[in-house]
């Protein structure tokens, strides 16, 4: 719902066979209140756009002269047509992208087949239609469709339809910018009798032609064939799209407590809820669209949307849309609304001031009676004429030539003003968009100028990306849910993926955006990807990733031959490659070899030292006993000084055995000093070897 609930309630009643007439007849004098207004200001700015301000001039009684609402100079088209020439030059395509974790490959398909779409059907020239009538009137409304009528009776082929300004009425309190809260939009058209009869085959059509009534159902009288009295054989269709609610089987997860759609019929809701034993199937009310199809006042079709899909199937295009204003004059505004008082202003300086140069004599000569002889020579406009005057007769007084007028040049400023002002207002700086005030700028000064301009209209540009958006997805809907499998492989030759008609997939992980699309922007990512080599020095995008946005003849043949170049380049690098690692496994494998043959020399060399250090301990051990048999020798030789010195006194021969026993624990200190000394050198020799015996396990770890 909007958020300021109009006064009345569309869902109240439906239209039906009897009451078709007063419905369609209450439903307009309710929205006219605010779209009538709207109608008359955008088809002010549309004539101000084509070159004609009467209008303007008759709101201000403004009539200098004889077809003084011919006198238009029309600076305000070239503003229009630079915004909506830079559209149409970077105009995008619509790109499907997967949400994180989503299939990539279906994505891939629901791009294809919608850009082979929008480029078979001309949907991106009518997009740019659409964005240029709403620079011109301020609000348009697309609709993607099915025409049946082409060569494809059966399924249809996609369309876009642009509805303009003063073929629609739309519910003027509607805030969101894709209408989703809009009650009602009425479009209309003007189609013959013939077309009729083949548009609603089988059904008996009891209205008639204009007849003597061309205007008896034109409500929208803005529509061109409103003001042809003489077309008589043609009839109104309308299309009345309201919302209101339906009942719908959707599947619920308990255990997510989440709803899901489902494609297909009974046969693979059976199959979906035998393998998902979670879902359950229930019947809830969705809000969805209906439409009216009406001719004249007779009610053709009712019922909720053909193509399958329940969010609002317009998608609006606008300039300036502000439905909290209150003025309905001022809700919807155009590009061309900012500069018609500054083309007004400049017009009429312009034909004010050519008029006081016509109204004023600006020659001849002013004269008395009988002033000159010949009267004829005044007249002439070449040399060689004499003027002579008659007796008594003074120049200055009776005879003087008239001067023209001078225009003051205050005029000329203003005029000049109020043209400089139409740029000002709109937005658009003509010096910035083309460097014309210093033609030697060079081309990036020339870019930096136009991006600093674009600032100003980024909004508007944002605005019909959205746009494009929703269009995408609406043309997605309508594929999944009229298009078979059939038509979809024959388009991308291929068979659709697994996932390409499941609704959970393209409403959670399908996420819609723009992407490149005309041949100039293409050259542009082209150029930037060459310039990026440029940058890094190396070749990080291949000549095939970058050609392929060029615009080329037999581009074709230039990506199979870059391929397989490329294709080579990559076979004699896999083989160098191949090379480099087994000339790399084969050093590695010497170095390995060397460093088991030192292992080895090591080990031999510690086996060695073990032998020897045997020896060392064995002749140590025979130093002992040498020692201790000369200790012995000693203490023998010692016994016998102390027998010998105990006859002679007690103090020497104490003094003696102390002597003795001193000898023994000094040669038991050196007998483990050597010890000691021995293990540590065999400790020594163990530790080198174990680091020798570590390195090639090492290396083979590294």
């Amino acid at each position: 719902m909007s958020i300021f609930t109009p006064p009345w309630q569309l869902q109240e009643t439906e239209p039906s066979n009897t009451n078709v007439s007063q419905w369609l007849t209450g439903t307009f004098m309710k929205l006219s209140t605010r779209e009538q207004p709207r109608w008359n200001q955008s088809h002010i700015d549309t004539l101000f756009k084509a070159g004609c301000q009467k209008t303007i001039n008759q709101t201000f009684n403004f009539a200098p002269g004889f077809n003084s609402f011919d006198y238009h100079f029309n600076l305000m088209q070239q503003p229009i047509n630079m915004v909506t020439g830079y559209q149409r030059e970077h105009r995008k395509s619509i790109f499907y992208i997967p949400s994180e974790g989503a299939d990539p490959n279906t994505t891939d398909q629901y791009t294809r087949i919608v850009t082979h779409v929008n480029n078979a059907e001309g949907i991106n020239e009518q997009y740019s239609k659409g964005c240029e009538l709403a620079a011109i009137s301020g609000l348009c409304l697309a609709q993607p469709y099915l025409d049946f009528t082409g060569d494809d009776p059966a399924q249809g082929n996609m369309r876009l339809k642009i509805w303009e300004y003063n073929s629609f009425v739309t519910d003027g309190y509607a805030r969101n910018a894709d209408f989703s809260d809009a009650n009602l939009i009425w479009t209309q058209e003007y189609i013959s009798r013939k077309e009729a009869q083949e548009r609603f085959t089988g059904k008996q059509i009891t209205a008639v032609p204009f007849n003597g009534a061309p205007q008896r159902y034109g409500n929208f009288y803005f529509l061109p064939e409103n003001y042809n009295l003489t077309r008589t054989d043609l009839m109104i269709v309308s299309y009345v799209w309201y919302r209101w609610k339906r009942k719908k089987k959707r599947l619920y997860s308990p255990s997510r407590n989440q709803f899901f759609d489902f494609g297909g019929g009974e046969e693979q809701l059976d199959a979906i809820l035998y393998n998902i034993p979670d879902f359950e199937v229930v019947e809830v009310d969705t809000p969805t669209w209906k439409l009216a199809v009406i001719l004249n006042d007779q009610l053709m079709w009712q019922g909720v949307n053909p193509l399958g899909f329940d969010e609002c199937p317009m998608v609006p295009i606008f300039w300036e849309y502000d439905p909290h204003i209150g003025d309905p004059n001022l809700y919807v505004r155009s590009l061309a609304r900012t500069m018609r008082s500054p083309q007004f202003l400049m017009n009429r300086q312009i034909i004010i001031s050519h008029e006081q140069k016509e109204t004023t004599i600006n020659s001849g000569w002013i004269r008395t009676i009988d002033a000159v002889a010949n009267e004829d020579n005044l007249k002439k406009g070449l040399n060689g004429y004499d003027i002579v005057l008659n007796d008594g007769k003074i120049i200055g007084q009776d005879i003087q030539r008239i001067e023209p007028t001078t225009v003051p040049e205050s005029d000329f400023a203003l005029a000049d003003r109020m043209s400089s002002l139409i740029f000002s207002t709109s937005g658009v700086n003509l010096e910035n968009w083309s460097a014309q005030e210093d033609p030697k700028a060079s081309t990036l000064t020339t870019l930096i100028k136009q991006a600093a301009n674009l600032m100003v209209l980024q909004k508007y540009f944002d605005q019909w990306d959205y746009a494009l958006k929703l269009i995408g997805s609406l043309e997605l809907k309508i594929i999944l849910n009229n298009w078979n499998a059939a038509k979809v492989g024959l388009i991308l030759g291929e068979e659709p993926s697994e996932h390409f008609y499941s609704r959970i997939f393209a409403k959670y992980q399908v996420i819609v955006e723009e992407g490149l699309n005309t041949a100039t922007q293409k050259n542009m990512q082209a150029s930037q990807l060459l310039e990026i080599n440029q940058i890094f020095g190396r070749e990080v995008f291949p000549p095939s990733m970058i050609i392929k946005d060029m615009n080329l003849s037999g581009k074709g043949e230039a990506l199979q031959f870059l391929k397989q170049q490329e294709e080579q380049q990559q076979a004699v690098a896999q083989e160098a490659q191949t090379i480099s690692h087994a000339f790399e496994e084969a050093k590695l494998k010497e170095l390995y070899s060397k460093a088991v043959a030192n292992v080895a020399s090591a080990r031999e060399r510690h086996g060695r030292a073990q032998s020897d250090l045997g020896l060392y301990e064995e002749r140590i051990s025979e130093i002992a006993q040498n020692n201790s048999l000369s200790l012995k020798h000693k203490a023998d030789a010692m016994a016998k000084l102390v027998e010998t010195i105990e006859k002679y006194g007690q103090i020497e021969a104490h003094l003696a055995m102390n002597k003795i026993q001193s000898l023994g624990v000094q040669q038991d200190m050196e007998e483990e000093r050597a010890k000691i000394d021995a293990q540590r050198e065999s400790m020594a020799n163990d530790f080198v070897a174990q680091m020798l015996a570590g390195l090639p396990a090492q290396s083979q770890a590294m």
